[in-house]
């Protein structure tokens, strides 16, 4: 390579570069057009080399980058189908959870004061009627009626805000 191709060559790095960040992909790209433009001038005659050169790196650089970008949005779409999909799926049933628990808490905050207390006891923090009557200082046939009152009042509530009867019994996430 003489004096005038090295400068060739070095400016047409530089176009390059204008287009496409790796230095890989510049020298590359650099390389692959000369071959090209060789390639062309054996079959016949190129009336501006130095023109064509340029357009044929610049060609190379668009159809570099469009691989690159099909292949980040097939990524992308890999796992927005496998992750994101599965998580907001995931989201959509606790924000549904919460809400169905906020609406218990609000069914539960109108219902007198023992009955309230044996509910929460019960459904929400999950002890067993004898530990519920023996922390209240009741009868466990007092804690099955409240929770049976509890129950019919939370879930005639939930009704009446438009979740079904089924939503009244609270299953909270442990964390």
């Amino acid at each position: 390579m003489d004096h005038q191709d090295r400068q060739l060559h070095t400016r047409l790095k530089r176009y390059i570069a204008r287009l496409l960040k790796r230095p890989e992909d510049i020298e590359d790209i650099a390389q692959e057009s000369f071959l090209k433009v060789l390639e062309a001038g054996s079959k016949g005659e190129i009336r501006y080399p130095t023109a064509y050169l340029y357009r044929t790196a610049r060609n190379l650089a668009f159809n570099n980058l469009t691989k690159k970008s099909n292949k980040a949005v097939d990524s992308i779409e890999d796992l927005l189908d496998s992750d994101v999909i599965g998580q907001t799926a995931r989201l959509e049933d606790d924000i549904m959870a919460q809400q169905r628990f906020e609406l218990f808490c609000r069914a539960a905050a109108g219902l007198p004061d023992q009955c309230r207390q044996v509910l929460i006891l019960r459904k929400v923090y999950g002890l067993s009627q004898q530990e519920v009557a023996a922390q209240l200082g009741i009868a466990v046939s007092t804690v099955e009626k409240h929770v049976a009152k509890g129950m019919v009042r939370c879930s005639q509530y939930m009704a009446s805000q438009g979740y079904p009867a089924e939503a009244a019994n609270p299953k909270r996430k442990k964390q």
